[in-house]
């Protein structure tokens, strides 16, 4: 089977330490040309990852480079135009996270993708986690019982302190939003990931506490309601040293949790369940070894064997647009200071 062709749109930060390190890893894919406004941006990783082609027009490099698929690795609100125009191109469209930052956006992103029977994936990276799919494995196994409910937060110090190229982020014209948006969406798709549900309705309150410079929001905790009546809570802040991500899943025999690595003295994953007759009794400890590597491979290697056909994407458009959903409404509730219905 031939090489997948990739065109990289953006040589930002997440270009530079997921995308074109990914696609270095995957031996069934190429990076074959980079598109950045800034020539000398994309001049920079080229030489990095040994790229052919360099371009500042991302429909003339979709339309001339030879390419299969594009990574759009761009600000939040061009992610749609750039997917859609991919994508009535016949590409294959691996895009980041969030998916876009309107509702309307999202759905013509996805009729694009249908109209032309061509992959459009969301790079929602916490679903790729060896320890979050050994999660997900555990909960679907009922070892804990009943799902009841789901506790999640991620947090760090502010994307100017992991991108140089980050002023973007506090302009909400271009990120559709705070921390909501930028960390938020990771915690919130990782708890829709892991518990299989969908979300009815959110709550959430949303305050700027350090940056203060900035006029958008730096901190927010959320409650969400499950369509099923089971419930959730999760938070994120730019003001969290040092970093943080946990999850914890709550079944009515036991509960699990995974931290990120590196945290809590090392430790990835703790799960613990009872004998609900006799839950005073004593705790059973359940044993995990995390495998060293997702089962699904990481993100760019899943994209990859889904455009050969060889898996089932599990971050496609209208998952990714359920998640940044949820986001959208919290931004309403914290208005409305109500709970707000999902509308997708």
């Amino acid at each position: 089977m031939k090489k997948v062709r990739i065109g990289i749109i953006g040589a930002g930060k997440i270009a530079e330490r997921l995308h074109l390190p990914g696609y270095k890893d995957v031996a069934e894919a190429e990076v074959v040309a980079i598109c950045d406004l800034k020539k000398n941006k994309a001049d920079r990783l080229a030489a990095m990852f040994k790229i052919p082609a360099v371009y500042t027009d991302y429909k003339k490099m979709i339309k001339e480079a030879g390419i299969d698929a594009v990574s759009v690795c761009t600000p939040n609100y061009l992610h749609a135009e750039m997917a859609i125009f991919a994508a009535n191109n016949k590409k294959k469209v691996l895009v980041e996270k969030p998916m876009s930052i309107s509702i309307p956006a999202m759905k013509a992103m996805i009729a694009a993708a249908k109209k032309n029977k061509v992959l459009l994936m969301v790079e929602q990276s916490q679903r790729f986690d060896a320890a979050h799919q050994a999660l997900k494995e555990i909960l679907d196994s009922g070892v804990l019982g009943k799902f009841v409910s789901v506790r999640g937060k991620i947090g760090h110090s502010g994307p100017e302190y992991w991108s140089d190229d980050s002023p973007w982020f506090f302009d909400k014209k271009s990120s559709g939003g705070g921390v909501s948006v930028d960390v938020g969406i990771h915690i919130l798709d990782l708890i829709r990931y892991v518990t299989g549900r969908d979300v009815k309705s959110v709550a959430a309150t949303m305050a700027n506490l350090v940056k203060k410079q900035y006029k958008l929001e730096d901190s927010v905790e959320a409650v969400i309601n499950f369509k099923d009546g089971t419930m959730g809570v999760f938070s994120t802040s730019w003001c969290t040293n040092p970093y943080e991500q946990t999850i914890t899943v709550y079944g009515n025999k036991g509960r699990a949790t995974v931290w990120h690595g590196g945290t809590e003295g090392g430790k990835r994953f703790s799960g613990w369940y009872v004998d609900v007759k006799k839950p005073y009794s004593g705790n059973n400890e359940i044993k995990l070894t995390i495998p060293e590597k997702p089962k699904t491979g990481g993100p760019i290697q899943h994209f990859v064997n889904c455009c050969q056909g060889k898996a089932k994407c599990i971050s496609d458009g209208t998952s990714g647009m359920k998640s940044m959903a949820v986001m959208l409404a919290a931004f309403k509730s914290a208005k409305s200071k109500k709970f707000e219905k999902i509308t997708v």
